[in-house]
C-alpha cells in the first residue's frame, strides 16, 4: 500500500509533465504542467517549473510574430495601394503626370527599403550573414558615413555635427556593417530632429562608444524600453517627418550585437535636457 502511493506519487507528476510537454510539441502553446503534489520531490518541482516557463516564452514568441507578420503586411500594403492609386489615375488622365510620377516614385523606394530591411533581418536570423569582425579605426568610418548625410541634412534644413578624437580609436567591428549601423541611426535622427543631429565617437569605461543624437520631440519612458524591437512603433512620440520601414533600429541592434555589442537609448539626453539619444557600445581592439 505504501509502495502504490509512493509510486503514484513519483510517477503522477512525469505522466502530467509528459503530457503537457506532447501538446506543447504539438502546437498547443497554452498547455502548462500543474502544480505538483506538495509531496514532490525538489525536482518534480523545478522540472514543472523549466517547462511551463518554456510554454509561457514560445507562447510569447508566437505572439510577437504574428504581431510582426501582421505589421509587415500592413507596412506592405500601404504602398502598393498608394502606387495602385496613382498609376490608376494617371491611366484615366486624372492627374498631373509629373505629380503621379513623384508620389509613384515615393512609394517606390519606401516599399524598397523595408524589402531590403526584412531581407537583412531574415538573414541575420538564419545566421546567413558574414562578418569580418577585425581590429579597425573607426574615426575615418564614422566621418565618412556621417558626411554622407549632410546633403539630406541641409535638404532638411538641419544641423549635422561629428565630433571624433584626433588620434585613431580602434575597435572590433565589420566596417560594413559598422556603416550600416550608423546610416540607420542618422537616418533615424534625422525624421525627429529639430534643428540638429551631433555624431560622436569616444572611448568610455573599457568601450569605444558611437553616439547619435538629436534635439527632437523625445521619446516617453515606457516606449524607451522597446525601441530596439522589431516594428516597434512609439505611442507617445509625434509622427516623424518622413516614415521608414520601422525596422532600422531593430537591424541597429542586432548588427551590433552580433560584433559584441551593446545598444542604448536616452531620452531626453542628459547633456541637453530634451531630444533623444542612441548609443552603441563596441569592443576595443
Amino acid at each position: 500500500m505504501i509502495a502504490t502511493r509512493l509510486s503514484r506519487r513519483l510517477t503522477n507528476p512525469l505522466v502530467d509533465a509528459r503530457d503537457a510537454t506532447s501538446r506543447i510539441a504539438n502546437g498547443d502553446l497554452a498547455a502548462r504542467v500543474d502544480d505538483p503534489h506538495p509531496g514532490a520531490t525538489d525536482e518534480m518541482s523545478e522540472l514543472s517549473r523549466s517547462i511551463n516557463a518554456m510554454a509561457a516564452s514560445l507562447e510569447r514568441s508566437r505572439g510577437l510574430e504574428r504581431q510582426f507578420l501582421m505589421s509587415v503586411s500592413h507596412d506592405l500594403r500601404t504602398p502598393m495601394a498608394s502606387i495602385q492609386g496613382y498609376a490608376e489615375a494617371l491611366t484615366d488622365q486624372a492627374i498631373e503626370p509629373q505629380r503621379a510620377g513623384q508620389v509613384i516614385l515615393s512609394e517606390s523606394r519606401r516599399l524598397d527599403r523595408l524589402v531590403t530591411d526584412l531581407l537583412l533581418l531574415a538573414r541575420l536570423d538564419a545566421r546567413a550573414f558574414t562578418f569580418d569582425v577585425r581590429p579597425l579605426d573607426l574615426v575615418p568610418i564614422v566621418q565618412a558615413s556621417t558626411h554622407g548625410f549632410e546633403p539630406r541634412a541641409i535638404e532638411r534644413g538641419l544641423t549635422l555635427g561629428v565630433d571624433t578624437p584626433p588620434e585613431p580609436l580602434l575597435a572590433l567591428v565589420d566596417g560594413d556593417r559598422l556603416a550600416q549601423i550608423l546610416a540607420n541611426l542618422v537616418e533615424n535622427a534625422l525624421k525627429f530632429a529639430g534643428s540638429r543631429v551631433d555624431v560622436s565617437l569616444r572611448a568610455d569605461n573599457g568601450w569605444v562608444v558611437l553616439s547619435v543624437a538629436d534635439d527632437g520631440p523625445g521619446i516617453a519612458p515606457e516606449d524607451l524600453p522597446h525601441v530596439f524591437e522589431r516594428l516597434y512603433v512609439a505611442r507617445h512620440r509625434p509622427l516623424p517627418k518622413e516614415t521608414g520601414s520601422g525596422l532600422g533600429l531593430a537591424i541597429v541592434g542586432e548588427l551590433a550585437e552580433t560584433m559584441g555589442g551593446q545598444v542604448h537609448a536616452r531620452s531626453p539626453v542628459p547633456e541637453t535636457g530634451r531630444g533623444t539619444q542612441m548609443l552603441v557600445a563596441l569592443r576595443p581592439a
